[in-house]
């Protein structure tokens, strides 16, 4: 298992253009860095901001405050009140609004309209580019899959305690028929996170309120893979 999980973190670190040489030394340094300080989400700081992106996304989506007679988001000036920058100032204090918007413009997330004002183009933080925040939501998505996989392993026996491992795999669909699978995954997957919002929205502890009890950080990831199974060389299976 360790071996194949090995292969596909070469293979996608080659993708990348990083040497087998570099990807190995990256691997002895995390041996050695995991005896004193395993990984945790806390340590994806690019990622912990990408989450705050999504929290503007989303209340955009949600709250009255910033939704059309149609309930869809509406256009926001950058500033004044019911605005983009009050949106930024709630998740993300730290950062200059202008500075925002000029990054969610060119990743696509955000358009301008023509009277100046921006409308989100989709809800999830889903950058077009590799950058710092997409690389690092990588190890957080891998850490969230296994520590799910190992949580379950331990639950075994006690249903109720397991979390949430459900997929569907499909043979032999036809390659034309694959941008109809990624639309129509991507509008249901988005269903499912906008309900899990909704309901995590009423029990969640309110920000800047100390909560009575402890908190833990939750989420919900949902991803479509395609592999091309005509176009394998070789044995069907690997040693």
């Amino acid at each position: 298992m360790l071996e194949q999980i090995y292969c596909v973190l070469f293979e996608f670190a080659r993708d990348f253009g990083i040497s087998a040489r570099r990807a190995g030394s990256a691997f002895r340094k995390a041996e050695r860095l995991v005896a004193r300080s395993p990984y945790r989400l806390e340590q994806a700081v690019q990622f912990q901001t990408l989450l705050q992106i999504s929290d503007i996304l989303g209340t955009w989506y949600r709250e009255p405050a910033f939704l059309g007679e149609s309930g869809d988001p509406r256009p926001l000036p950058i500033v004044g009140p019911k605005s983009f920058a009050s949106l930024v100032r709630r998740f993300l204090p730290q950062f200059n609004p202008r500075e925002i918007v000029d990054i969610l413009i060119a990743e696509r997330l955000l358009e301008r309209d023509s009277h100046g004002e921006v409308v989100p183009l989709r809800r999830a933080a889903v950058f077009a580019s590799t950058n710092p925040m997409m690389l690092d939501r990588v190890p957080a998505l891998i850490h969230g899959l296994l520590g799910t996989l190992r949580h379950n392993a331990k639950a075994t026996g006690r249903r109720r305690d397991t979390r949430c491992e459900r997929s569907t795999t499909i043979e032999r669909l036809p390659v034309q028929a694959v941008p109809a699978f990624n639309e129509h995954v991507k509008k249901l997957a988005q269903s499912l996170l906008n309900q899990t919002d909704s309901w995590a929205g009423q029990r969640q502890a309110a920000p800047g309120i100390k909560a009575p009890g402890t908190v833990a950080q939750v989420g919900v990831e949902v991803f479509a893979y395609v592999e091309d199974r005509t176009a394998r060389q070789g044995p069907a299976h690997r040693r």
